[in-house]
């Protein structure tokens, strides 16, 4: 199958599409490339003992949270997910964003349905159905795997109905608390509109480059926040034709950026498009669908932020020259889950 036929199996809008494209990207490169891409690659695996659930989160200790309180300078806020509207929204193929309902409100006063209580109050209520990818989210640890294992060496059985070992209740747990960095790739490489172009791949040397234009030094346990501008694109006037969830650019997978962020230490990569990476990837001649999730969180711990909103907070670090804020996440305690929605803040 080539590259297109690949594309257009992962765009159906069913699970059986996205189940197809995946199978179709498993067909094309296989577990052997993952494999053979990450021999001899950096494993995180027991570093922090044989039961440890939050991978590189560990990294976030109460130092890295004062370093990260050391960057509030002014107390602005910005708050980091995406609308979550009925029914419209981005996301990844095969899932459908937020189904928004009201199950009690002002209409069954109105019909009669429903009578005011004792003393005149009355109330309204309601209930979504919602991916627990389907907006801004975290990942599991375990949410995606290469080979006969899931990150710690745990067997992929684990997460037959539900995660039981790295589940994304443990990260809720542990809460995600550092010094963030946003790297605006966007502004610094994308042309006028600071926008990456569609297929564009971020390399190491990109985010070196993208530090250096910005006047920061990156640091270890640094939590990085990659902007593409990739995002806001489904959000315009002409979403549909603009913006394709396949097309999104991304970070790119090389043995050196893996090992850079290994050597960074960093826990927690955040990113505003839909997979942190460039979805479709060509590696030595072979297509392969998401290697960096498997690179960074099966491998190494490091938890994966998408689909967050950055603008307003590059509007501001491009105006005040500030890239570094005090940044603060908690995935909900989904018990069992693959993910969590998040609303990050960043405090200046």
């Amino acid at each position: 199958m080539n590259r297109i036929e690949l594309m257009q199996a992962a765009r159906v809008g069913t699970y059986m599409g996205i189940a197809a494209g995946l199978a179709l990207a498993t067909a094309v490169a296989g577990e052997s490339v993952m494999e053979r891409l990450q021999q001899d690659a950096p494993n995180n695996w027991g570093k922090w003992g044989d039961d440890d659930q939050v991978g590189a989160l560990n990294y976030l200790d109460a130092e890295q949270v004062l370093r990260g309180v050391a960057e509030v300078r002014s107390g602005r806020t910005f708050t980091l997910q995406v609308p979550m509207t009925h029914g419209h929204g981005p996301v990844f193929p095969g899932r459908t964003p937020p189904l928004h309902f009201m199950a009690h409100d002002q209409g069954m006063y109105l019909s009669g349905k429903s009578e005011p209580m004792p003393g005149g109050m009355k109330y309204s209520d309601d209930v979504a159905f919602i991916y627990l990818q389907g907006t801004t989210h975290v990942d599991a640890l375990a949410h995606t795997w290469y080979g006969d294992y899931v990150y710690g060496g745990e067997s992929p059985d684990s997460t037959i109905h539900g995660h039981v070992h790295g589940d994304v209740s443990a990260l809720g747990e542990y809460g995600i608390v550092g010094r963030g960095v946003l790297l605006d790739v966007g502004r610094a490489l994308g042309g006028e509109n600071g926008r990456l172009a569609p297929d564009s791949c971020v390399h190491l040397d990109d985010i070196k480059a993208t530090a250096e234009a910005q006047g920061v030094e990156l640091e270890k346990r640094d939590i990085l926040v990659l902007r593409t501008g990739s995002i806001p694109r489904f959000f315009d006037e002409d979403a549909d034709t603009a913006w394709d969830a396949m097309t999104e650019p991304g970070l790119c997978y090389s043995r050196e950026l893996v090992d850079w962020l290994d050597d960074m230490e960093i826990p927690n990569l955040v990113a505003d498009n839909l997979a942190v990476e460039k979805v479709i990837q060509e590696i030595d001649g072979e297509t392969v669908l998401i290697p960096l999730h498997g690179a960074l969180m099966r491998d190494l711990g490091i938890v994966l932020t998408e689909i967050a909103w950055l603008e307003e907070l590059a509007d501001d670090s491009a105006s005040d020259g500030q890239y570094t804020f005090l940044f603060t996440a908690a995935p909900l305690k989904m018990v069992e889950g693959s993910g969590s929605p998040v609303n990050p803040i960043a405090i200046k």
